[in-house]
C-alpha cells in the first residue's frame, strides 16, 4: 500500500509540475490571454442617468439559436432592458403595451443567427442592430440603448 501511495504522489507531482511549466511558458511567451472572451457587464437599470429612464419589463428570454453547419443549436439566455430619454409616460405606456412584440423581435433576431455568427458580430453590433429593429416598431419615441443583465450561451 505504501508503494502505491508513493507512485500516486509522484504522478500528482509530475502533473502539477507540468501544469506550472506550461502556464509559465504561456505567460512568458505572451500566448496567454487571460480574460479573453469574457463579457463586460452592462450597467444595472437603476444606475441610468437622471435624464434617462429604464424599461426592464421584458423579463428573461430563453431561445434556441439557428442550427450551425453541424446541426447544433445553442440556447441563449438574456435579460434585456431598454434606456430612453426623459420620463415620457406615453412612451412608457407604448413600451409596456408592446413588450410582447418587443420580446418577439429579440427572440427572432437570435433565432436567425447561429452561435458562431453571434460571437463574430460581437455584443455591441448586436445591440446596435436590435436597437434599430426595436425603434422601427415604436411610434411615440425611440430607445437610446439596449443592455443585457444576462447574456449567456448554454451548450
Amino acid at each position: 500500500m505504501n508503494k502505491i501511495n508513493k507512485i500516486l504522489l509522484a504522478i500528482i507531482g509530475g502533473i502539477l509540475i507540468f501544469i506550472i511549466a506550461v502556464s509559465a511558458i504561456a505567460l512568458c511567451t505572451k500566448n496567454a490571454r487571460p480574460g479573453e472572451g469574457l463579457r463586460h457587464e452592462d450597467p444595472l437599470p437603476k444606475s441610468v442617468a437622471a435624464s434617462k429612464t429604464a424599461f426592464n419589463e421584458i423579463g428573461q428570454i430563453r431561445v434556441f439559436t439557428k442550427e450551425d453547419e453541424n446541426q447544433q443549436k445553442s440556447v441563449i439566455v438574456l435579460i434585456p432592458w431598454f434606456e430612453y430619454d426623459g420620463t415620457d409616460n406615453s412612451f412608457y405606456e407604448e413600451l409596456d403595451r408592446k413588450h410582447l412584440n418587443l420580446k418577439s423581435i429579440l427572440m427572432n433576431y437570435f433565432q436567425n443567427h447561429t452561435k458562431h455568427e453571434l460571437m463574430q458580430l460581437g455584443e455591441e453590433k448586436i445591440k446596435t442592430e436590435l436597437k434599430e429593429k426595436v425603434n422601427e416598431s415604436l411610434v411615440l419615441g425611440k430607445i437610446t440603448g439596449i443592455y443585457f443583465n444576462d447574456y449567456l450561451f448554454l451548450d
